[in-house]
C-alpha cells in the first residue's frame, strides 16, 4: 500500500530556502577572505584560499547583481539597464504571448496532443460515476425549466413551420406511401379493422330490426298480411346477421375470399394510381391548408404543458431521467475502442480547428494579463516561479569564481 504522495512545495518558501543558500555561501567566502588576512605571513595554501575565496565573492557578487537588476534595482539605486522586467513590461507581455502563440498553440500540435491524451477515456469514466452524470442532469433540467417558461421567438417559429414544410414535402415518394398504405390496409383488414366494423354493422343491423318491418310493409302488396311481412323482415335480418356471422369468423370461406376481394381491390387502386393521387393531394392539402402546422403547433402545446406539469410537480424525476439518458448515451457513443477513437478524432479536430483560428484572441489575452499586473505584482509572480533557479545562478557563480582563483593562483605561482 503506498504512502500519502509528498505535498508539494511551496514555491514562495522555496525561493527564501534558495535565495539564503545563496546569500550565506557568498557571507561564507567573505568571511573565510576576511580571515585570511588574521594569518600574519600566510603560507602558500592560505594564499591560495585567499584567492579562491576573493574570486568567489567576485562571481557571487556579479550574479546577484545580474538577478536583482531582472527584477528591481539593485541597493534601490537607479542603475541603468536595471529593474529590466518591470521597466520593459509591455514588451515581455508582448514577447510572452507571442511566445505562447507561436510554440503552444500550433493546431498540429494540439491534435497530436489530444489524441495521445484520449479524452474519451476520461470522459466514459466521469459520466459512467452517478453523482457526475447527475450534475450535468441538474444543469439540463435547469435549462430546460427555464426554456420552457418561454415562448420561442417569433421567427425560430417561421424557420420551423418552413422546414416541416419542406419535410414534408420531401418525406419519401407518393408512389412509397400509398404502397405502404396499401399494405396497412391489407393489415388492417385482417387484424381487427373489419371486425371492428362488422360488430357495428352488426349492431345497426340488430337495432334496425323495426325499421326492416316497417320497409317491409311498406312496399309489400296490400293483399299481403302484416304477419307475413314481419317474418319476412325477420328472415332478412337473419340472413343478414348471418353472413355478418361468417364474415366475422377467421376460417371461413367467406371470409377469406372477402378478405382476397379486398386485396384485389386495394391493389387496383395502387396499379391505377388513385391512392397515389389520394396522397398526393392530401399531402398538398395538409402543407398548404395549414393543417400540418396547426397539428404540430397543437402537439408542440401539449407535449410543453406536459413538460412544465412536470417540472413543476417532480423536477427529481425529470433529473433521473435526464441522469439515466445521459449514462446511457455515454455508455453507447463510448463504449467500443474504434467508437472512443473516433470521439477522440473529432474532438482533437474540433478543438485545434477553434482554438488554431482564436490564437491571436487567447496571445492577446495573454499580453493584457500580463501588461496589467502592477509592478511588484509582476517581480513577486515570476521572481517566485523562477527566482530559486535565478538563485542557484549566484550560487553557480561563486563556486566557478573560487574553482576559477585556485586555477589562476596555481597558474600565477607555476610561471611567477
Amino acid at each position: 500500500m503506498s504512502g500519502p504522495a509528498d505535498p508539494v512545495p511551496d514555491p514562495a518558501e522555496r525561493l527564501k530556502r534558495t535565495r539564503r543558500l545563496a546569500t550565506g555561501m557568498l557571507a561564507a567566502l567573505a568571511a573565510v577572505f576576511a580571515v585570511t588576512y588574521l594569518v600574519g605571513d600566510p603560507p602558500g595554501w592560505i594564499m591560495l584560499i585567499r584567492s579562491m575565496a576573493e574570486a568567489g565573492m567576485v562571481g557571487g557578487l556579479a550574479d546577484w547583481f545580474a538577478v536583482t537588476a531582472l527584477f528591481r534595482h539593485p541597493l534601490g539605486l537607479p542603475i541603468p539597464h536595471t529593474a529590466l522586467l518591470p521597466r520593459n513590461q509591455t514588451r515581455a507581455a508582448q514577447n510572452v504571448g507571442r511566445f505562447f502563440e507561436s510554440h503552444f498553440l500550433q493546431p498540429e500540435q494540439l491534435h497530436t496532443r489530444l489524441i495521445a491524451l484520449q479524452p474519451s477515456n476520461f470522459l466514459r469514466d466521469w459520466i459512467s460515476q452517478t453523482p457526475n452524470a447527475r450534475l450535468i442532469a441538474a444543469e439540463l433540467t435547469a435549462l430546460l425549466s427555464q426554456l420552457i417558461r418561454t415562448d420561442p421567438p417569433p421567427r425560430l417559429l417561421a424557420r420551423g413551420r418552413m422546414w416541416l414544410r419542406r419535410a414534408a414535402s420531401d418525406f419519401g415518394s407518393d408512389e412509397a406511401i400509398a404502397a405502404r398504405m396499401s399494405e396497412l390496409v391489407k393489415i388492417g383488414i385482417r387484424t381487427g379493422v373489419l371486425d371492428h366494423a362488422l360488430a357495428q354493422v352488426e349492431k345497426s343491423v340488430e337495432g334496425g330490426r323495426i325499421g326492416a318491418n316497417e320497409l317491409v310493409q311498406d312496399h309489400s302488396r296490400w293483399w299481403i298480411s302484416s304477419r307475413v311481412d314481419r317474418r319476412v323482415a325477420d328472415l332478412a335480418v337473419r340472413g343478414i346477421l348471418s353472413v355478418l356471422d361468417d364474415l366475422r369468423d377467421p376460417q371461413s370461406r367467406l371470409r377469406a375470399s372477402f378478405e382476397r376481394a379486398c386485396d384485389r381491390m386495394v391493389d387496383d387502386l395502387v396499379e391505377k394510381g388513385a391512392l397515389t393521387k389520394a396522397v398526393t393531394e392530401a399531402r398538398q392539402h395538409m402543407i398548404r391548408s395549414g393543417e400540418l402546422d396547426d397539428v404540430v403547433s397543437s402537439m408542440g402545446r401539449q407535449a410543453q404543458d406536459r413538460i412544465r406539469r412536470k417540472l413543476a410537480e417532480d423536477p427529481e424525476a425529470v433529473t433521473d431521467a435526464f441522469t439515466a439518458a445521459i449514462k446511457h448515451a455515454a455508455s453507447e457513443m463510448l463504449g467500443t475502442a474504434e467508437a472512443r477513437a473516433a470521439f477522440d478524432e473529432r474532438l482533437a479536430e474540433l478543438a485545434s480547428r477553434v482554438i488554431g483560428e482564436m490564437r491571436p484572441q487567447i496571445a492577446a489575452y495573454v499580453t493584457d494579463v500580463i501588461a496589467g499586473w502592477e509592478p511588484e505584482e509582476l517581480n513577486e509572480r515570476f521572481e517566485t516561479e523562477i527566482g530559486p533557479d535565478l538563485q542557484f545562478i549566484r550560487i553557480n557563480g561563486a563556486v566557478l569564481g573560487a574553482v576559477i582563483g585556485g586555477v589562476l593562483f596555481f597558474l600565477d605561482t607555476l610561471l611567477g
